[in-house]
């Protein structure tokens, strides 16, 4: 059996930490999201319906 070093893997913790990090931050954010959601919902676009453009008769 051969010990190679580079067959190890490495754990890059910088790279964990920020990726953890990024997870923590992302959370908060959608719990944010969600309180603002609750307490400032967006309105809602109503569908309106296409006034038609009747045809006029001529002025005389």
């Amino acid at each position: 059996m051969s010990d190679n070093p580079d067959t190890t893997p490495l754990l890059d913790f910088e790279e964990a930490r920020h990726r953890r990090r990024h997870e923590l931050d992302e959370q908060r954010l959608m719990r944010m999201r969600e309180a603002f959601a609750k307490a400032l919902p967006l309105p809602t676009t109503k569908v309106h319906k296409k006034k038609g453009t009747g045809k006029k008769g001529k002025k005389r």
